[in-house]
């Protein structure tokens, strides 16, 4: 079966690294998750100054300045809570923290809750066998291949087996590929992060409870903390993926980060041990140190500097609680990392942690100057967009060049232009991490079209399969929903027409996906009756480079394609998937 998965997922690559072809998937799988709407929070936590609850406002002014202007960052949203309030939340230039934000691994903390609280039901125990949880489904090799692995083993990601995350994308039975794969050592003596070993997790508690992990967890943790505006994508077999696939609220995340903290009560009830959160929150192995400053527990990760714990989501979803100051951080971003590599969650801890000396386990005395200031630096930030290249926010200006935004797209408006290079088949407006990702490949570019009424611009982006129309913002920020094959995502546009050193006009398209880590970037270089697009997406070629060096056991497949030590040529066909350059010409 692991032969097989790694044919697969090579297949794709192949694919994906030719700019000529349209990527085909292993497996269909269709779109799940539903158009977000907005719900009346449930259990809002109370809202107070930063100096109500012993932080300066100052403090939090600089720690978002710092998200701000860190080059390695993409931050979407960003909420403190201490002592159960609120006292800072702010999304950064088209995001919003009052929509649901998808996961990736940080749910696996969620997941990872399940098992507590079905340990503490007495219905499962860390040291049973998962060959006898699914005896039912298994064969005589089967049990005895993996007859020592255990559910301690998938909690702390040393169970060693081979079957990973490529396989989600090539295989339909997860449950049966992960019992026919080989293991790469004996369970228990290596950290090997592995989403397959959540997936099994979530699977247990199916079989176990007889309910999938939504159901399991709605009486038990979503109804009691008042959490009900979130979704879980299932596999193929109809099982929460519990590794991740899970949109919900920064908001909600941060009540069960609270949870946690209050040593699981919540409204004076126990929703689960101490004991478990005691064993959940400490290190149970030991990972990498070139992953981050965290040991790993059970399904989230214990700090080595500090009493803390985090959830920890691939492209930066975090949620960051320190034990002894009480502070709960949750991030949402777009970050080229894979764990904890970044500058993230060191910053979180310089401002947060219990080295800090301007925090006070007292209120502070009331600062109107300094919290007027943090309302308005926040205000600001959701005015600002990205710039390409140089990962910062910057804000919106006015439009640089000779002759006016006016003029130019009304000479414009009604024009569409054509792209007929075999590349373009290989292009979309969704990003390319984000197709890999979610099993959704484009069908590739078909034409560009501009529209400019009433002063409003609206460029299309004709596909070969499907259409959208983004209204482009060149003051502020414009919202619309778009349907990826069925897949609805909230996208927020802005736009600048600048020219370049040789006064070519030059359209710079920002679209965020509000729900997703991506953002795409699109240049529109306009040359007589053709356009030089250039294409490009965040995180992107970035997090592959980085992930080669942490994954070296997985990039073997991408060895096989591009010799290992021509690293020059490996980021020109890296390039070309995820920034391509494409001639269109004007329809006549």
């Amino acid at each position: 079966m692991d032969i097989k998965t790694g044919t697969a997922a090579l297949s794709i690559i192949r694919q994906l690294l030719d700019p000529a072809v349209s990527t085909t998937p292993a497996i269909n799988t269709p779109p799940q998750k539903p158009q977000f709407v907005k719900l009346p929070m449930e259990q809002p936590f109370k809202r107070t100054t930063p100096e109500e609850q012993g932080v300066p406002s100052a403090v939090i002014s600089e720690f978002l300045e710092a998200l701000r202007t860190d080059e390695t960052l993409y931050p979407h949203s960003v909420m403190i809570l201490r002592n159960g309030c609120v006292i800072a939340e702010a999304s950064y230039g088209a995001h919003d923290h009052t929509v649901w934000h998808i996961t990736y691994s940080e749910c696996k903390s969620i997941t990872g809750i399940a098992i507590g609280m079905l340990i503490d039901e007495g219905k499962l125990s860390l040291n049973d066998k998962i060959v006898d949880i699914f005896a039912d489904r298994l064969n005589k090799l089967n049990k005895f291949t993996h007859m020592n692995i255990t559910v301690r083993h998938l909690l702390t990601m040393t169970s060693g087996i081979v079957f990973n995350e490529a396989g989600s994308v090539t295989e339909n039975n997860w449950v049966k590929c992960f019992f026919e794969s080989f293991l790469v050592s004996e369970p228990g003596k290596h950290f090997n992060y592995n989403s397959m070993n959540t997936y099994m997790l979530s699977a247990i508690v199916k079989t176990v409870s007889g309910h999938g992990l939504c159901e399991y967890l709605r009486p038990r943790l979503f109804e009691p903390l008042g959490i009900r505006n979130f979704y879980w994508e299932k596999c193929p077999m109809g099982i929460e993926k519990g590794g991740w696939g899970m949109y919900i609220l920064p908001e909600d995340i941060l009540k069960i980060g609270q949870l946690l903290l209050n040593g699981g009560v919540w409204n004076g009830k126990r929703l689960i041990s101490q004991e478990w959160i005691d064993a959940a929150t400490s290190a149970q192995a030991a990972a990498p140190k070139s992953i981050g400053d965290f040991n790993y527990g059970y399904q989230m990760w214990s700090g080595r500097n500090e009493r803390s714990f985090l959830f920890n989501g691939m492209f930066g979803q975090n949620l960051m609680a320190f034990k002894d100051t009480g502070i709960i951080v949750a991030v949402t971003s777009g970050n080229n990392e894979f764990f904890q590599q970044s500058t993230l969650c060191p910053t979180i801890e310089r401002f947060f942690g219990s080295k800090n000396a301007a925090l006070s386990g007292e209120p502070l005395p009331k600062n109107t100057r300094d919290y007027s200031k943090l309302t308005a630096q926040i205000a600001r930030l959701k005015g600002l967009v990205y710039r390409e290249r140089r990962n910062i926010f910057d804000s919106f200006r006015s439009m640089d060049y000779m002759h006016g935004v006016d003029v130019f797209m009304t000479k414009l408006n009604g024009a569409i232009f054509d792209a007929t290079e075999p590349k373009a088949r290989s292009v979309g407006l969704y990003p390319l991490m984000t197709q890999t990702l979610q099993n959704n490949y484009t069908k590739g570019l078909r034409s560009i079209g501009f529209r400019y009424e009433d002063g409003a611009l609206t460029v299309t982006i004709y596909e070969n399969d499907q259409t959208f129309e983004l209204p482009v913002g060149f003051d502020k920020t414009k919202y619309t929903d778009v349907y990826i094959h069925g897949e609805p995502e909230k996208i927020g546009v802005s736009g600048r027409l600048t020219h370049d050193e040789d006064d070519t006009p030059v359209l710079k398209i920002c679209v965020s996906f509000i729900e997703l880590a991506s953002t795409r970037f699109i240049k529109l270089f306009f040359e007589g009756d053709r356009i030089v697009s250039k294409w490009a997406e965040t995180p992107g070629m970035l997090f592959i480079l980085s992930g080669l060096d942490l994954y070296a056991e997985k990039s073997k497949i991408l060895e096989a394609l591009v010799e290992k030590n021509d690293e020059e040529l490996l980021r020109f066909r890296l390039s070309r998937m995820f920034e391509p350059e494409l001639l269109l010409e004007r329809r006549r």
